[in-house]
């Protein structure tokens, strides 16, 4: 029998094709009567074709995909040591301010597999949340290529079997993603995505701390992710 933290990677790793099919379910029901909307996808013509641009509405997408980090953790050591490949999950909520650009707020929750440090049993966890603008290229065409840019706040916990709880907090310095809207309407659009971060851990709660203290090993450490989204556009 697989262990429990391998039975939760090989379970986030199938999240991508279940997010796919419920968006397009929830796509296609039309609210005003409850039942489907045939219009609510066009796919006549090209594959690349004309799409109504949207002005500005509510933005809300929800993703998930695989993740992993190395760099800098403190007196823990090395991301690496204590953390392997994980899956995360994200939302997205914004305000699309033009066709163009969108202004809002992300946060996301990622479930790794235990590093060797750690050992069988543990856990480790991390969650970020911050702000970030976002650029359409292509804002009149179903096929969309954007790019996003944000920076918040990073934090990391520690689960060791038999032993004490560590975490870390410290700042996301840079956060940047890269996808391709398929924009099935003008206010539905499912996205592969590819992206970065570098963060650095300021404060850390370990073992043989008394609380919070500075991190004084202030090594960078970077994130990458690859997934995909689906997007709402509500109102406007």
């Amino acid at each position: 029998m697989l262990p429990e933290s391998a039975r939760a990677v090989k379970a986030t790793q199938m999240i991508p094709a279940v997010l796919v099919s419920l968006l397009a379910t929830a796509a296609l029901a039309d609210p005003r009567v409850g039942s489907f909307n045939s219009d609510a996808f066009n796919l006549s013509g090209a594959l690349d074709r004309d799409v109504a641009p949207t002005q500005t509405a509510l933005e809300i997408a929800v993703g998930a995909g695989y993740t992993q980090g190395v760099g800098g953790a403190g007196e823990v050591g090395n991301v690496e040591d204590v953390s392997g490949p994980g899956g995360s999950f994200e939302l997205q909520v914004g305000a699309r301010l033009s066709p163009m650009l969108s202004i809002g707020l992300y946060g996301t929750y990622a479930r790794f597999r235990h590093g060797d440090a750690i050992g069988d049993g543990g856990r480790a966890q991390a969650a970020t949340a911050g702000i970030q603008a976002m650029f359409h290229a292509r804002q009149s065409r179903s096929i969309d290529p954007w790019v996003s840019v944000g920076a918040g706040w990073r934090g990391l916990w520690l689960s060791p079997a038999g032993a004490e709880s560590s975490s870390l907090h410290g700042v996301e310095l840079l956060r940047v993603q890269l996808g391709v809207d398929y924009r099935f309407s003008p206010r539905f659009a499912i996205s592969p995505v590819i992206g970065a971060s570098a963060a650095m851990f300021l404060a850390q709660d370990t073992m043989t701390t008394d609380g919070l203290t500075a991190v004084h090993d202030n090594r960078l450490n970077l994130y990458g992710f690859t997934g995909v989204l689906g997007r709402f556009d509500l109102g406007g």
